[in-house]
């Protein structure tokens, strides 16, 4: 039976407990060879010619040393302890030259402690990447090899420097490339699975359930089967959309096993968009409120009363100025009015910097399992100068507003009118409906926040419903319910963010790099 020590360590305290196993048996290495070097002339003078060899850029040399050193040091991944055994039983065999009993001693217990305490080093690697890092290993050490024949054998000439020089660098960027391949995650298990519709139609209840079956997500089935996260992987993050979809008692375990598996691989776990009822069923996380759902009462939603005097007006003066709303099911819109809402799509697309959205709203490129209901609304010469799309969530009797797009020319309150129109076209199908995520609770954060989308608006063309979004959902006097992101711990907050932005415009790298090849080419 293989030896082991399971150390139940907590993570600060095994994120410190790696790196001092690594630098012991570096120390002890380095301390060794100096010995060594000290008591052999041979030695001596090979490490001399050695260091004359680097000698121009020896700052950089050790600037580059002591990264490469701390970037091993901190690696969780197995194979970084297989390169810690080595390195143990390589200071071994030099303090052994060197004569130091306290160096032997020391190199063997670094080595002993870093074979049985295994559970240091939890995570996989990929296997592809890591038989690749071997690899680029195995030349590091040949050609550090060379350069040891080299000095060993005292190859003095004129050209004896570059020629020590030239596989030392070999050595150094294959080690460094072969740490950084060896370092990569393997993929999460799942991807887009078509059988996830009947358990979604059964019990998914979030707002973000639909775009959970949008082909830009991958599928996270637990061991039974009986629920299933949608999730999305950028910057070593692996974030999931919205609650688990299944039974409520089935919930708690897809969470655990999505975290098991987060970590097992290396990815940093995470959860967007979750409800308040949610947050107890994570323990051990770090939530941050991002801000809340408007959801209408459609029932109880109409145009009448005080309160709903800045929406009647909208909508009346869209009515004066000719617009009128069609609702229909998306396979009962036209040809004509489809080409329509697609030209419309673009155009909005095509104005803005970081490109179409996506992960938590919809894509037409990518229809989801589900039927869409459309509202068109058409000037007075026939004309789709807007419309909206809605998705339908029959476990919560809900519809889930996806798609908001307004033309340039479309007249004053034309988006009010189609949201309005659908609200009252749902009556007696529907219990509520979600106008989507809005910083804050309540209206009265809508001025000041109108004002930072309008510099989003004009700066990086952030578009959304309208001028105004806060004010704009704050209209439909519509209830607010907080939605938080989830994350393992603080650290983990500045990658959770990058890779959410990345998930929302998964174009923005390519619009960027063909806007920056189109400067150097004017340039």
């Amino acid at each position: 039976m293989k030896p082991r020590l399971t150390l139940q360590l907590s993570p600060w305290l095994a994120a410190v407990a790696r790196p001092v196993l690594v630098f012991i048996a570096l120390a002890d290495g380095l301390l060794s060879l100096e010995l060594w070097t000290l008591r052999s002339p041979h030695a001596r003078s090979a490490a001399t010619a050695a260091l004359q060899a680097v000698a121009p850029a020896r700052p950089l040399v050790a600037l580059a040393l002591a990264g490469s050193a701390l970037y091993l040091a901190t690696r969780p991944k197995r194979a970084f302890r297989r390169i810690l055994l080595v390195l143990a039983l390589a200071a071994t065999l030099l303090s052994m030259k060197s004569g130091q009993g306290i160096l032997v001693a020391a190199a063997l217990i670094d080595g002993l402690v870093a074979l049985l305490a295994s559970s240091l080093w939890s995570e996989e690697g990929d296997r592809l990447s890591s038989r690749l890092g071997w690899s680029l290993l195995g030349v590091a050490v040949a050609a550090l090899g060379a350069g040891t024949w080299l000095l060993l054998n005292e190859h003095r000439g004129p050209h004896t420097m570059p020629a020590l020089a030239l596989p030392l660098l070999l050595a150094f960027a294959a080690g460094v490339v072969g740490l950084i391949l060896l370092d990569r995650s393997p993929p999460m298990p799942g991807g887009w699975d078509p059988d996830v519709l009947p358990l979604y139609l059964a019990a998914a209840r979030s707002a973000v359930s639909p775009f959970a079956l949008m082909r830009d997500k991958r599928h996270f089935w637990a061991t039974d089967r009986r629920s299933f996260l949608a999730f999305g992987c950028r910057t070593g993050v692996a974030l999931a959309l919205g609650p688990a979809i299944g039974p409520p008692g089935a919930l708690i375990a897809a969470y655990q096993e999505f975290r098991s598996a987060c970590r097992a691989r290396g990815w940093r776990p995470a959860v967007y968009q979750v409800p308040a009822e949610t947050i107890s069923e994570l323990p051990g996380t770090r939530r941050l409120m991002i801000g809340s759902e408007a959801l209408v009462d459609v029932e109880a939603f109409g145009l009448k009363g005080r309160a709903m005097a800045n929406l009647r007006h909208q909508v009346t003066k869209a009515q004066r100025l000719g617009v009128g709303v069609e609702m229909l099911p998306e396979s009962r819109v036209p040809w004509a009015a489809r080409s329509a809402m697609d030209r419309l799509a673009a155009e909005v697309v095509a104005r803005s910097l970081l490109g179409d959205m996506s992960f938590s709203v919809g894509r037409r490129e990518e229809p989801p399992l589900l039927e869409r209901t459309v509202g068109l609304a058409f000037d007075g010469r026939r004309q789709l100068v807007g419309y909206v799309t809605w998705l339908w969530l029959p476990a919560a009797e809900m519809f889930v507003l996806d798609e908001v797009k307004r033309g340039p020319k479309a007249p004053a309150g034309t988006t009010e009118l189609l949201i309005a129109t659908s609200l009252l076209e749902f009556r007696g199908r529907a219990r509520r409906a979600s106008l989507g995520l809005a910083p804050f609770t309540g209206a009265r954060h809508a001025a000041g926040l109108a004002v930072v989308e309008g510099f989003l608006l004009k700066v990086l063309g952030v578009r959304s419903l309208s001028p105004g979004l806060f004010a704009f959902k704050a209209k439909f006097e519509p209830a607010w319910e907080p939605r938080y992101l989830i994350v393992e711990g603080v650290a983990d907050l500045a990658p959770v963010l990058l890779a959410l932005f990345l998930l929302h415009y998964p174009e923005l790298t390519r619009r960027w790099w063909s806007l920056g090849r189109s400067i150097l080419r004017l340039s």
